[in-house]
C-alpha cells in the first residue's frame, strides 16, 4: 500500500516537472524569435561583405583599425570587381592607402603622392559653379565673376595649356588686361577676342578680389595633394574613368577642400554618374554640405568606416540619427564608451521579452503509513522591454566579433569574421 502511495506521489512530481519545461522551452523559444538575434561561430569576409553587395550603403563603427583595414578591403575589392568608381577620403591612414596602392586599386592622392587636380574633366561651367558652391558661404562670389574664370579659360586654351586648377590658380588675376594685351601682340587672339575680353573684364573685375583670395585659401588646404602640371586625377575624371581615388584630406578641418570635393560629386551626380563614396574617419556634423552629399538620393552608395562612429559625430544626435538611418547594412565591432554603446543599442532596438516564475507549493508527506506527493503549482510571467543587443554586449564583442544589423530587414547576425 505504501509503495502504491509513494508511486502516485512520484508520478505527480514528475508530471510537473515535464510541464515546466516544456514551458521554459516555450518562453525561451518565443523570447529569441522575439529578439531576432542569429549568432554563428564564424564567417569570412566575403561572406560578411559579398562581392554582389558592391553597391550597398555600409556603416562600420568600432574595433582596430586592423579589423577595419580587413573590411575596408574587401568593400574595395568588390567595387574593383564591379568596375564601380569610387572616392575614398581619409585623414592620414598610410595603411589605407598602401593597401590601395599594393593592390594595384586605384590612384592615390597624398603628400608622397601628388596626384589630385581639382578640374579636370570639368567643363567652364562646371568649373564655375564649383567655384561658386564652395565660395558660397564665405568669399559671396557674384555670378559675375564667371567672367574672369571665361577669360582665364580662354586664354590658357589659346596658350595651348589645359586649364587645370594650378593654371587657373596661379593665372595673376589682377593682371588679365596685361595678359590679354600679350596673347593680342603675340597674335594668340585676334582684336575681336580682345575686345570681348576686356569688355568681360570691365563687368567682372570687382570680383577678382574674392576670386583670388578663393584660390589663395584652397591652395593652402589642398597644396599637399595638388598636382603642379597637367595630367592630376579629379573627383570627375576617376569618376568618368571607373577608377578608384583616395584622397588624404590631411585633416577633417580643411573645410574647403572638403566642400571643394563635396561639389564635384555633385557635378557627378547631376550628370548621372553612379559611384561609391567612401569616408574613413573623417568628422562629417559640423559640415552640412558634406552631412546632405551622404543623405543625397542619387546613384551613389555610401561607406563610413570609424573607430566610433557616435563619437566623430560630436555627439550630435540629429547627425547620427541622419547617417544612420542612410545605412543599409551596420557592422559594429567593440567600443569603449558606453555612451557610444547605449546609442547603438537603442538603434538597433527593444523586443518583448517574457519572464517566468515558477511557483510550487507542496512537496512529499507521510500519510496513513505511505508518502504522498502533493503539489499546487504555478507561475508568474513578467512581460517587459529589453535591448535586442545590451550595451555591454557591444562593448565586450572579441576582436573581430560583430553585430550586423540590416537596416532594410531588421535581422541582426552576431558573429566572428575570420
Amino acid at each position: 500500500m505504501a509503495d502504491s502511495d509513494s508511486g502516485g506521489g512520484g508520478g505527480l512530481w514528475l508530471m510537473d516537472f515535464i510541464i515546466g519545461r516544456v514551458n521554459n522551452r516555450r518562453v525561451k523559444k518565443y523570447n529569441k524569435q522575439s529578439r531576432g538575434l542569429e549568432q554563428y561561430e564564424s564567417i569570412t569576409t566575403d561572406v560578411l561583405f559579398p562581392v554582389e553587395s558592391y553597391n550597398e550603403s555600409v556603416l562600420i563603427s568600432g574595433g582596430s583599425v586592423d579589423e577595419r583595414m580587413r573590411f575596408s578591403e574587401q568593400i574595395i575589392r568588390n567595387c574593383v570587381t564591379h568596375n564601380r568608381p569610387m572616392i575614398i577620403l581619409h585623414v592620414g591612414n598610410i595603411g589605407l592607402e598602401q593597401m590601395v596602392e599594393r593592390n594595384g586599386y586605384g590612384v592615390v592622392a597624398s603628400k608622397y603622392n601628388r596626384q589630385f587636380d581639382a578640374f579636370t574633366s570639368f567643363s567652364l561651367p562646371e568649373m564655375f559653379q564649383v567655384l561658386m558652391d564652395t565660395c558660397k558661404s564665405k568669399y559671396d562670389i557674384k555670378p559675375a565673376g564667371r567672367y574672369i574664370l571665361q577669360i582665364v579659360y580662354e586664354l590658357l586654351t589659346k596658350k595651348k595649356q589645359r586649364p587645370y586648377f594650378a593654371t587657373c590658380a596661379n593665372m595673376p588675376l589682377h593682371q588679365l588686361s596685361a595678359e590679354i594685351n600679350n596673347a593680342l601682340t603675340s597674335k594668340l587672339i585676334t582684336q575681336d577676342t580682345a575686345n570681348n575680353m576686356n569688355s568681360l573684364l570691365m563687368i567682372g573685375q570687382a570680383e577678382i578680389p574674392k576670386i583670388d583670395t578663393f584660390f589663395y585659401d584652397i591652395k593652402a588646404q589642398c597644396g599637399h595633394i595638388q598636382v603642379d602640371k597637367p595630367g592630376g586625377t579629379s573627383i570627375l575624371s576617376a569618376i568618368k574613368n571607373n577608377k578608384i581615388l583616395c584622397v588624404d584630406l590631411n585633416s577633417s578641418g580643411n573645410a574647403l577642400l572638403v566642400e571643394l570635393i563635396v561639389n564635384s560629386l555633385k557635378v557627378a551626380m547631376n550628370r548621372g554618374f553612379e559611384f561609391t563614396f567612401f569616408l574613413d574617419d573623417v568628422a562629417v556634423a559640423n559640415n552640412e554640405l558634406l552631412k546632405n552629399a551622404l543623405c543625397q538620393r542619387s546613384g551613389h552608395n555610401n561607406v563610413i568606416c570609424s573607430k566610433d562612429f557616435y563619437a566623430l559625430m560630436n555627439g550630435n544626435d540629429n547627425a547620427f540619427n541622419s547617417l544612420i538611418g542612410e545605412a543599409e547594412k551596420t557592422v559594429l565591432l567593440s567600443h569603449g564608451s558606453h555612451i557610444s554603446c547605449e546609442k547603438w543599442s537603442k538603434y538597433i532596438g527593444e523586443y518583448d521579452r517574457i519572464d517566468v516564475q515558477n511557483n510550487t507549493t507542496g512537496g512529499w508527506s507521510h500519510h496513513h503509513g505511505g508518502y504522498n506527493y502533493g503539489s499546487n503549482y504555478g507561475k508568474t510571467t513578467m512581460d517587459k522591454r529589453e535591448f535586442k543587443i545590451k550595451p555591454e554586449e557591444i562593448n565586450r564583442l572579441g576582436t573581430s566579433e560583430v553585430v550586423v544589423y540590416d537596416n532594410q530587414t531588421g535581422s541582426l547576425l552576431q558573429t566572428q569574421v575570420v
